[in-house]
């Protein structure tokens, strides 16, 4: 006879309980389980009626790679010998930051600073109350137009947050791109770090300090107009969904820089050699050395 796996009840303070019945509340349903049933079925499907999740009712999931069973964590541990990173996007409202460490290849997003509105400075304050006595590297990645300089006062919101991170245990260390990859490559990357070809999560992030993160994996969608090539932004504040998409992109901006895309790579480097091949055949042309 199969033992029956006791159900959890909660007491709520109005007088009346909580009975959670998700599949994640039961200890013998794993990740193997998980992509068996899955594989029953259309993954749309599995969105709506195990994970809850009814975005796909609205458009195509953008990080479908994602689960909640696979790479949430209950408490993720800061490791004080592992060095921080710091990803940025700089929408003023809402303004979110996320916080990550490294590990054996692995991806641990232990925190996310959310302000809406928000400013830079503010956000600085809130990242220095959590982590300002970070001893070691701080990585700091984001997005690229966070370089231009304000006419106000010729300062960059990278030069505003290592001004803020001055005279602090923690050394700041660069590492934001040059440009701003397509939405495309940096969708792909964060879908294969979400979940390698095998199968494995390689990104943990924390259930309870990460909140609007996982709404974001949840619920961002591509723009229908643009055919899957641009992801969909509104500018509506009454729309729910005003608030969606700034902490995948921070996330996305660490994730690219770090693992980016094959098809990326193999497109620079095509178009260097492309770009050498065209400069060879040009000084051929004008003599400069033999065939």
């Amino acid at each position: 006879m199969t033992e029956l796996t006791p159900v959890r009840v909660l007491d709520h303070p109005g007088g009346w309980k909580i009975v959670p019945v998700h599949y994640t509340m039961d200890p013998t349903k794993d990740t193997d389980w998980v992509w068996q049933m899955k594989s029953r079925g259309k993954v749309e499907d599995w969105e709506k009626e195990y994970e809850i999740n009814f975005a796909s009712v609205v458009g195509k999931r953008c990080f479908e790679n994602f689960s909640l069973l696979a790479n949430t964590k209950d408490d993720l541990q800061y490791d004080e010998h592992l060095p921080l990173r710091l990803t940025c996007d700089f929408n003023v409202d809402p303004m979110c930051w996320i916080i990550c460490q490294i590990n054996n290849d692995v991806l641990y997003v232990l925190d996310e600073v959310w302000i809406s509105p928000g400013s830079v400075v503010e956000a600085c304050d809130a990242f220095l109350d959590r982590y300002g006595d970070h001893y070691g590297e701080l990585f700091l990645y984001g997005d690229a137009s966070g370089k231009a300089r304000s006419q106000r006062d010729q300062r960059s919101n990278y030069d505003e947050i290592r001004l803020r991170f001055a005279n602090r245990p923690f050394r700041v260390r660069m590492k934001v791109a040059s440009r701003n990859p397509s939405n495309i490559n940096s969708v792909m990357a964060l879908n294969r770090r979400l979940r390698d070809e095998w199968g494995n999560a390689r990104a943990y992030i924390d259930k309870d300090k990460c909140k609007n993160l996982i709404l974001d994996l949840t619920q961002v969608v591509w723009d229908e107009l643009s055919e899957g090539k641009r992801i969909k932004k509104v500018r509506n504040k009454d729309d729910p969904y005003f608030y969606r998409t700034h902490a995948t992109d921070a996330l996305m901006a660490l994730v690219y820089r770090e693992w980016p895309t094959k098809k990326e790579l193999l497109s620079s480097t095509d178009t260097g050699k492309s770009l050498k091949q065209k400069k060879k055949r040009k000084k051929r042309l004008l003599g400069m050395f033999p065939d």
